[in-house]
């Protein structure tokens, strides 16, 4: 590998470092949860009144303070949120406990169309990547990555295309004089805009594994619903080159 010309230095040694130091384990971790065979109805009915958090420097690895962090999150949210967002948390980072994983599921099972609903967008993402590391099925892992990747490369994209002052919602001008066509990475071939079919297959592809898992499906129909109907996203400014044409 070509350290010298890597777009980051250190390239894949520096990434991988840099994942290593933030999935180092949560200590005492037990103590947080509730029984694996908790009440889920009465956790989602149960209202958080959160303390402040102390505005100072925290050990990463205190369970108790990052639990504490997520109360104040989700002050006046069902306190569901909070332990489904812990268990995230602790399943982001390495060696976690089964009963957390166990526990994220059944959330999922038994209340993934409340969470789907009500959960900001991040913890929507957050869900996805943890389906993606930990589920049970076929579906649920590749589904929750492929969300995962498809939200986050959409924030990627978008938050650079900000940098031109145009509104997300607004496709770029097409110019009077014939275009140059700059190079794509990796010398791709250039999508066609007006007949391309790429995004089209990757949306149907992402809802027919949700479709085929109930504890996925909350999630992944919410998440591509999203993608379906917002105008600010690369997926609906593709639609104003296209060309309207039968599907064949």
């Amino acid at each position: 590998m070509d350290l010298e010309h890597s777009i980051y230095p250190g390239s894949f040694y520096s990434l991988l470092g840099f994942l290593d130091r933030k999935e180092v384990p949560y200590e005492n971790v037990a103590d947080l949860f509730p029984p694996p065979d908790c009440d889920l109805d009465a956790l989602a009915a149960s209202v958080i009144q959160a303390d402040p958090v102390p505005d100072h420097e925290f050990d990463r690895q205190d369970a108790a303070r990052k639990y504490q962090t997520l109360l104040v999150e989700f002050d006046g949210c069902s306190e569901l949120w909070a332990v489904h967002a812990m268990a995230i948390a602790v399943l982001r980072r390495r060696n976690p406990p089964e009963f957390v994983r166990q526990l994220f599921l059944r959330i999922w099972r038994e209340k993934g169309k409340e969470l789907a609903d009500g959960l900001p967008v991040r913890w929507l993402i957050s869900s996805a990547t943890t389906f993606a590391d930990h589920g049970d099925t076929f579906e649920q892992r590749s589904g929750g990555m492929g969300l995962s990747v498809l939200f986050d490369l959409i924030k990627l994209h978008d938050s650079e295309r900000r940098v031109s002052g145009r509104p997300n919602d607004a496709a770029f001008p097409r110019l009077k004089s014939k275009p140059r066509n700059h190079p794509l990475a990796f010398d791709m071939a250039g999508y066609s805009l007006p007949n391309g079919d790429l995004d089209r297959i990757m949306l149907a592809r992402l809802w027919r594994l949700a479709e085929q898992d109930a504890t996925l499906r909350p999630l992944g129909f919410r998440m591509l619903r999203m993608v379906m109907t917002d105008k600010r996203s690369v997926f609906s400014r593709v639609q104003r080159y296209r060309r309207t044409k039968s599907d064949g």
